[in-house]
């Protein structure tokens, strides 16, 4: 497969990342962070865009320049994002609350957006996407922003599913709790592992989760939210 993973700078998208391309895909790996994503992708024998998310011209910038790159695009995984901001109701100020849903909510969409025209006229394509089970519970040190931005990547992944999936483009989203990397590293030990009964699984499950969606696998799971929390949330 060919695919296009962003975030893949460290954390979560790199782990994806180093995943898929032991698995023999084909990918461009993109990041704001843009020599530490092209570190990575030499790496790996990739290809690296520098993007931000955020922005609409720079993701379609990204979808142009991995399907020239590539030939074609199979799939996108979003994993870009800012990671578990710190703030409260009270301290979250407008600016903190714009950015973090441009990048966290908007981003996603305008990555995906970009792609769409291509996908449908492939016959098909996957969309998986990095939530969190901050979109199911709260915590007294993330921003409110957090929280609903990746509440409102739900309802996306819902949206999206119901209106492309008969075109062939399935679109599923992950919701990580704690890996032990990104934001939450320098948290209490006691407390990560309090909320990962299963223990800090690093990226590895999320990666291989993803692989099963853009597999065989992933042939029937169309607009699912899986939970891949190390038993921090049950019942999802």
């Amino acid at each position: 497969m060919h695919v296009i993973v962003t975030g893949a700078a460290q954390g979560i998208g790199e782990g994806v990342a180093r995943h898929l391309a032991e698995e023999g895909h084909r990918l461009v790996l993109a990041d704001i962070q843009a020599e530490a994503v092209a570190a990575v992708a030499r790496d790996l024998g990739a290809s690296s865009v520098e993007v931000d998310i955020a922005s609409p011209e720079s993701a379609r910038e990204l979808a142009r320049r991995a399907i020239a790159e590539l030939g074609h695009v199979d799939a996108i995984v979003n994993v870009a994002g800012l990671d578990a901001p710190p703030g409260t109701a009270l301290t979250t100020d407008d600016e903190l609350w714009r950015r973090v849903v441009d990048v966290d909510l908007s981003g996603p969409w305008w990555c995906t957006k970009a792609l769409l025209d291509h996908f449908v006229e492939r016959g098909g394509g996957r969309v998986v996407i990095i939530s969190s089970v901050a979109a199911w519970r709260g915590h007294d040190r993330i921003t409110p922003a957090y929280h609903a931005a990746k509440a409102g990547l739900h309802g996306l992944v819902l949206a999206l599913a119901h209106q492309l999936e008969r075109s062939g483009i399935l679109v599923n989203a992950i919701a990580p709790g704690a890996t032990g990397t990104g934001a939450v590293s320098d948290w209490p030990e006691a407390e990560l592992e309090r909320n990962a009964p299963l223990g800090l699984g690093g990226t590895e499950p999320i990666a291989r989760m993803v692989a099963h969606l853009l597999g065989p696998g992933g042939d029937w799971i169309s607009g699912a939210v899986l939970n891949v929390s190390g038993g921090n949330i049950k019942g999802r």
